[in-house]
């Protein structure tokens, strides 16, 4: 008697051999991921993060290429976290990388939120140029978030950064190019930012460090609030005392116009 092809027992016995290939493809990634993660661990406990942060980024990359974007995404900020205050470069570094995994699942909010993070680790190690880079990628990311909030003070960030590198035309950009959107018009920061771009412009020395004492400045992040503090801003100008009479002030003056915004930002 000739027996037909049993189809369905065939396809059920083929489902059966690829889950359990699965899963064991799955066990073999989980031991890497295991083994990277423990050897990161093991580096840093050691002080020597520069590994650590190398055996993060590949666990990253690995859970990205694996189709796994958000949980690199977590897991790189997570890291980057772990190395913000032995190696802030670094910790950028991770923290640019979680914010593009993050952009992947289309998460604009912790993409920018993850760049700010960035940014403000790239301002502690001093590298204020490429902090004003990824100020900006902040920006672009905040733009197509709905929250407001998060393009303000992505703005708010970038113009103290360009301020802070000395760089009033960039700073004037970033605030012009973001001006026309309503949300930052009506937002709080937009006010006082365009009073210390201005006050930068006229050479007035005194309204800046007024500026400056608005507390959308002063409760930024730390390290944007003390980069903020130390915009260079011109010197006040210093009336001659009466003792010194009208002779003092003629003889100063030349002086005086050379030397009164020596050394200022604007």
């Amino acid at each position: 008697m000739r027996r037909s092809p049993d189809y369905d027992s065939a396809a059920d016995e083929y489902a059966k051999a690829a889950a359990a290939f699965r899963a064991a493809r799955e066990f073999k990634r989980s031991q890497q991921m295991l083994h990277l993660e423990t050897a990161a661990l093991l580096a840093k406990e050691v002080k020597n993060y520069e590994e650590a942060a190398e055996w993060l980024a590949k666990a990253g990359r690995m859970l990205r290429e694996n189709g796994n974007p958000d949980s690199a995404s977590l897991m790189l900020e997570k890291g980057a976290k772990m190395l913000e205050e032995p190696l802030p470069e670094a910790s950028a570094r991770l923290y640019s990388d979680s914010a593009e995994a993050a952009d992947i699942e289309d998460k604009v909010g912790q993409a920018a939120q993850c760049l700010g993070h960035a940014c403000r680790m790239l301002i502690r190690a001093g590298k204020l140029d490429a902090a004003a880079d990824v100020a900006r990628r902040r920006v672009g990311q905040a733009g197509r978030d709905s929250n407001p909030d998060t393009l303000s003070k992505a703005v708010l960030a970038l113009v103290v950064v360009e301020l802070g590198r000395g760089d009033l035309v960039a700073a004037r950009k970033a605030f012009n190019d973001s001006v026309h959107v309503s949300s930052f018009q009506t937002g709080d920061d937009c006010g006082p930012l365009q009073t210390l771009l201005e006050a930068c412009e006229q050479m007035d020395g005194d309204r800046g460090r007024q500026a400056l004492q608005n507390p959308v400045f002063r409760y930024m992040d730390n390290e944007f609030a003390k980069l903020a503090r130390s915009i260079r801003l011109p010197e006040a100008r210093q009336k001659p005392s009466a003792a010194g009479g009208a002779a003092a002030e003629a003889a100063g003056a030349g002086a005086e116009d050379a030397e009164e915004f020596d050394g200022g930002l604007c």
